[in-house]
């Protein structure tokens, strides 16, 4: 009996879900049979390769290594895209700057892809996944708290968050630990000061319940798009929606208390609105004055930002730290350049030594360029579109794919080859600037892409000062997972030694 109700659930589920599918697909298949790529099998497309077989690669991995087959196979073609589908979904993907300069700088293609949508119960309906007028007026908010002289007013964070990483892997000499786990506390803890003007101490307090309740919430929403038995609204409730609940409840009573307990500061007179160096949430309680922003607003805004600032930063310099551990001889550059700046001393990091910092700056931008933090960007069309020569069909998703974009062989000879001076002012004038997007780019590119450096570059400098990284892997012997940011399937796996202190 059991069996059979769940055997009704699911045809209830899936038999409407079916017909939209080959709606689409019938809809759509003429375009695709004339654009370059996979066709794939009917209806579900190519939905096998990019689950994977399961042995040596999986749901996580298969996707990026399809891609790059594709890609390979289109860029030989003489195309400059490539589509393909899966499951109803019809994606496109760019391959080159001047197709991503195509879409990104389409004042028209602005609506982000399906995928964003699990996102919304954590961030709402702001400026990472708004559209139209709403997106705009979010824009025009955040732009000014991007801008140079604010980011100066976060270097004291970024200098004493630096500092207990710094200290917190010294505690691991000669111990194998994996990096990622260290940058993700980190950053962390510098965007939740930035941002809610407070600290949770996660570096040094790693079972606070903040960074699990993201960890969950963030699983079961890269899961929700690629694990079809979760679209089965009873299984969904039978399997997985009390831990899925409790995390996305934690994640907003946190919030609201934090924003809470400010509030109060703010109207006692403790917090001053008009400070020259202050959170990001004083300034959206300043726009919640001016009546142009709701708390509720406010709330979801804070959200989208904790989860915009610390995954891609952390993703990104824990690869920064495999490369460095990786590569001894750029590792003593890096090294070098900053005893050149602090020498012995033990100062911090102040706005005129972050512009000394140009070889370890390059260092980390070829980082992010072999290592794109943010593999995927989408964006979903709104009317038809043209690009390469070709009509997209309205509906159509573009991946707009980093990972590709950053290992094209026109823009990068021998891509897989490391070398920071690709980011000599001369190389970097031979491509196109859409060549490199570890923030994407256009109207929607990342605003906190100077504070991400800025912090790079603070963790970085900070850590070689007083550390060295050694490790016996290669730096390609990697497997890439493409979640919502790049991570390191074998992991970021380093031992740290003490620098001898002359």
């Amino acid at each position: 009996m059991i069996g059979l109700l769940f055997t009704i659930a699911a045809a209830c589920y899936y038999i409407p879900w079916l017909v939209k599918i080959i709606s689409e697909w019938i809809h759509q298949y003429p375009y695709i049979m004339k654009l370059p790529g996979p066709k794939g099998l009917p209806i579900v497309g190519s939905i096998l390769e990019l689950a994977g077989d399961g042995k040596t690669t999986d749901t996580s991995t298969a996707p990026l290594l399809f891609w790059l087959e594709c890609a390979k196979k289109a860029r030989a073609e003489g195309h400059q895209i490539f589509s393909m589908t899966y499951l109803g979904r019809t994606i496109t993907l760019p391959l080159n700057g001047e197709m991503v300069k195509t879409i990104c700088e389409s004042p028209e293609q602005l609506m982000k892809g399906k995928d964003y949508d699990y996102l919304k119960a954590w961030v709402g309906d702001g400026i990472l996944t708004a559209i139209g007028d709403k997106w705009k007026e979010r824009r025009k908010f955040f732009s000014p708290m991007f801008h140079f002289t604010m980011l100066e007013g976060y270097l004291d964070s970024f200098n004493k968050h630096a500092r207990i990483l710094q200290e917190e892997v010294a505690k691991t000499e000669g111990t194998e630990i994996d990096m990622f786990t260290y940058t993700k506390r980190c950053a962390l803890d510098v965007i939740v000061d930035t941002a809610m003007g407070c600290e949770f101490g996660i570096q040094r307090n790693p079972d606070h319940p903040y960074p699990h309740a993201i960890e969950v919430y963030t699983n079961f929403s890269q899961r929700y798009n690629t694990e079809p038995q979760m679209w089965i609204t009873a299984i969904w409730y039978l399997l997985y929606h009390r831990e899925y609940k409790t995390a996305l409840n934690a994640l907003h009573s946190l919030t609201d208390d934090i924003i809470k307990e400010r509030f109060k500061r703010v109207q006692s007179g403790i917090v001053d609105l008009n400070a020259k160096k202050k959170p990001l949430i004083d300034h959206f309680f300043g726009l919640v004055e001016q009546g142009r922003m709701t708390m509720e607003e406010l709330h979801y805004e804070i959200n989208a930002v904790i989860f915009g600032g610390h995954d891609t930063t952390s993703a990104a310099q824990s690869w920064v730290f495999w490369a460095l551990a990786t590569q001894p001889h750029f590792q003593q550059q890096c090294y070098e350049e900053a005893m050149d700046i602090f020498g012995d001393s033990d100062r911090e990091c102040t706005h005129d030594d972050l512009k000394q910092l140009q070889f370890t700056e390059r260092f980390i931008r070829e980082t992010m360029r072999i290592f794109a933090p943010v593999p995927l960007v989408e964006r979903e069309l709104v009317s038809d579109f043209e690009m390469g020569g070709h009509i997209i069909p309205k509906g159509t998703e573009i991946f707009i794919n980093a990972f590709l974009i950053h290992h094209n062989p026109d823009a990068y000879p021998d891509p897989w080859k490391f070398d920071p001076d690709r980011f000599l002012i001369d190389e970097i004038s031979k491509r196109h600037p859409y060549d490199y997007i570890p923030f994407c780019a256009g109207h929607r590119s990342c605003l906190g892409q100077k504070f991400a450096m800025q912090e790079m570059k603070i963790l970085t400098s900070t850590a070689l000062r007083k550390l060295s990284f050694q490790s016996d892997k290669n730096l390609l012997d990697q497997g890439y997972a493409t979640d919502v940011v790049l991570k390191a399937t074998k992991g970021c796996l380093m031992t740290v030694k003490r620098r001898e202190q002359h």
